[in-house]
């Protein structure tokens, strides 16, 4: 999952990776523990620096977020604020 996130970020320059899905609290902070830990041995250099956090909506997770794309890409006008640094 590290070199997965590496690979990612090397292409989207994100600022922010969230871990959720639909496990248990406890499963989900070790796995955001151990990417982390993971992270340190993959050669990062060139990437943009991006903060990996912990996820709270759990298994709704991918069907809020893809339910949500076809508002932006429709109803926003600024298409890249889903890219954007929250305040």
């Amino acid at each position: 999952m590290a070199n997965a996130i590496a690979a990612v970020s090397s292409i989207t320059e994100c600022s922010e990776v969230v871990i959720d899905g639909a496990m248990p609290a406890t499963v989900r902070a070790r796995l955001v523990e151990s990417v982390e830990m993971a992270l340190k041995n993959v050669n990062l250099s060139g990437i943009t620096n991006f903060n990996l956090r912990e996820g709270a909506i759990g298994r709704d997770a991918r069907a809020m977020g893809a339910a949500s794309l076809p508002l932006f890409a429709n109803f926003i006008i600024d298409r890249d604020v889903l890219f954007k640094e929250a305040a």
